[in-house]
């Protein structure tokens, strides 16, 4: 997770000392001052700390959504430990089918513009490769320079399924890319930014989104990846014109940036 400078409390700092208290615990119960289990049953405490700490400082949606996880999980089961309520986390499990319903019915309220999907791709041009133009911006190639959305903000959702989204406006500013068990596919490589800079913001479960930029603009990665990875191949440095920052949360799946 990015901080803002001068906040001195992150994710890394709770984890330090939540490994901290495991070795005291460790180390104390060796010494019979107590047995370990006595602190180290604590331990759902520090998944609320970080789950709290998601959702005061985390600025994108999908990290305030992973903080509420968080937070609900580790109530749920420092329930039985801090205030003696018998609760199985297990018959609780319909929440999330509830949730992902919710999830739903919230993006079909806000529906992403109808922008021309690609399913196939025709024959390449004779004029090759990429190229970059007399102002050194890069220019997509001719067998790439199809019809696209040209819509600054949008919004994907795939769920068993596959989407292919190909961008062509000189101003983009931002997306939101949720992809359950499923993939999206977003091409960059006729866009422009919005002022220099573009944000992504993706959500990750049991699937994947790849995500192409032009060699040409810089890629800030702050994708927190449980179980899961978010890797970026893309060329450009970070003194481009352009920058795309990519931030969200991946579980048992992954992103791919590349050029």
């Amino acid at each position: 997770m990015t901080m803002e400078r001068g906040s001195w409390l992150s994710t890394r700092l709770i984890f330090g000392l939540m490994v901290v208290g495991f070795g005291l615990a460790l180390m104390f119960d060796n010494l019979g001052w107590m047995e370990a289990g006595q602190l180290i049953r604590y331990w759902p405490l520090g998944l609320i700390a970080v789950g709290l700490l998601k959702l005061f400082q985390d600025k994108s949606r999908s990290g305030k959504i992973f903080g509420g996880i968080l937070c609900v999980v580790g109530a749920m089961l420092a329930a039985d430990v801090v205030f003696v309520v018998d609760i199985n986390i297990f018959r609780w499990w319909p929440l999330a089918v509830i949730a992902f319903g919710i999830l739903i019915v919230l993006k079909a309220f806000n529906p992403s513009d109808a922008d021309v999907r690609v399913v196939s791709n025709p024959a390449p041009s004779a004029l090759g490769g990429s190229t970059f133009g007399a102002s050194g911006e890069y220019q997509a190639p001719a067998s790439h320079l199809r019809p696209g959305s040209m819509s600054q903000k949008l919004s994907e959702f795939a769920v068993w399924s596959g989407i292919e989204r190909r961008i062509s406006s000189p101003a983009f500013k931002r997306a939101d890319l949720t992809a359950i068990m499923g993939g999206i596919e977003f091409d960059l490589r006729q866009a422009g930014t919005d002022q220099g800079e573009a944000v992504i913001e993706v959500f990750v479960l049991w699937g994947g989104i790849e995500i192409t930029v032009p060699p040409d603009w810089a890629v800030s990665n702050e994708v927190v990846a449980i179980m899961g990875g978010a890797e970026d191949q893309s060329t450009g440095t970070q003194q481009a014109k352009h920058r795309l920052i990519v931030k969200g949360v991946v579980i048992m799946g992954g992103v791919d940036i590349k050029t």
